[in-house]
């Protein structure tokens, strides 16, 4: 917050981007003042617009326009936002309403997460799931579909990770199937993913040199392996930014959405990127035209960690977003996920 510039200013440049935000046009000070009624004149509101375009905050689109914010004036309303949510914060309990829920598939709810964000806001919502190799095996389940073939469930700390069908070389009774799965999971469950990946029969306990369970064992290496893969990026509502991009900037609209649609196509670039942007930082990070990759630099983009394991959700939107609306929403997304993802295994039935 910038803590340089007279208080009546600073409640001049917060109604001019909250006005802009509801409006979408150029905010004059006769606007200011039959909007919010501030007791001064309209040549002190002028006065302090002419500061306030002086310092950066806004600017003049037009000759004879009034003005908008430019991505400092963005900045400091956002700043604003966050240092009144964290005073309220403190007496704000927090209230999660009641839900029952199985075990979640991790690719189908970040999915679903995204396309949430995306439609609170009307903006376009992403998801970051935790690296695969920061989560730990829960337990496997092995359900005996024909005497030859197997349903393998693989389910880490916060949901299913895969599932799939597997013919057998040999015939295994319900018995066989029982025990491969209390042997795994007895040995395995807490154990990191990207430990599993790399087992050896080296120094394993004696049971692991049974064929069925020593084959169960190689599957879900191989499993594990196969899922190891660059990050993957969830991305939902790019079409929600369309009509506002064409609305406030029409000449260059066009150029500003394939900007976009290249950047999210890399999705190792864009993953990268956002991790840079936070760094350390936990909580809310809001980068306003400044995000390292081509493509993004007319956006604003406010992202969160999510527990466990460092997951990160966002809203990527225009300099112009409801920063509000989006903030508020983003927050209660990210409390419901969490609540999801760690209530999951706990709530999924054992085999």
């Amino acid at each position: 917050m910038e803590e340089s510039l007279p208080e009546r200013q600073r409640l001049v440049l917060k109604e001019i981007v909250d006005r802009y935000i509801r409006h979408r046009e150029p905010v004059s000070s006769r606007m200011i003042l039959e909007d919010y009624g501030l007791s001064v004149s309209s040549a002190t509101v002028r006065n302090d617009m002419n500061d306030l375009e002086a310092a950066g905050y806004i600017e003049k689109p037009y000759a004879s326009s009034g003005r908008v914010p430019t991505a400092k004036g963005y900045r400091f309303f956002v700043d604003w936002l966050l240092d009144l949510s964290e005073l309220t914060k403190k007496d704000r309990k927090e209230v999660m309403e009641a839900y029952e829920v199985h075990c979640v598939e991790i690719g189908e709810t970040m999915w679903q997460t995204a396309f949430l964000l995306g439609s609170i806001t009307g903006d376009a919502g992403f998801v970051i799931p935790p690296r695969l190799e920061e989560t730990r095996l829960d337990r496997v389940m092995l359900l005996r579909m024909a005497p030859r073939l197997i349903l393998f469930v693989v389910i880490s700390d916060i949901g299913v990770v895969e599932h799939r069908l597997v013919p057998l070389e040999e015939e295994l009774t319900a018995e066989d199937v029982d025990r491969v799965t209390e042997i795994i999971n007895s040995t395995l469950r807490g154990v990191p993913l990207s430990t599993i990946r790399k087992l050896t029969l080296e120094e394993a306990p004696e049971e692991w040199y049974d064929r069925p369970v020593r084959q169960a064992l190689l599957l879900l290496e191989r499993i594990l392996e196969e899922r190891r893969s660059p990050q993957k990026l969830y991305f939902e509502g790019l079409l929600n930014l369309v009509d506002g991009l064409r609305a406030i900037a029409p000449e260059r609209a066009l150029d500003d959405f394939v900007g976009l649609i290249h950047a999210v196509q890399d999705e190792r670039g864009f993953v990268e990127a956002i991790r840079r942007a936070r760094g350390e930082r936990e909580g809310i990070v809001v980068s306003i035209g400044d995000l390292p990759l081509p493509g993004l630099e007319r956006y604003s983009i406010v992202s969160l960690d999510y527990r466990p394991h460092a997951g990160v959700l966002g809203v990527i939107g225009p300099e112009w977003m409801d920063y509000g609306r989006v903030l508020s929403a983003a927050s209660y997304v990210k409390n419901r996920l969490e609540s999801l993802l760690v209530a999951s295994c706990a709530r999924c039935p054992n085999t």
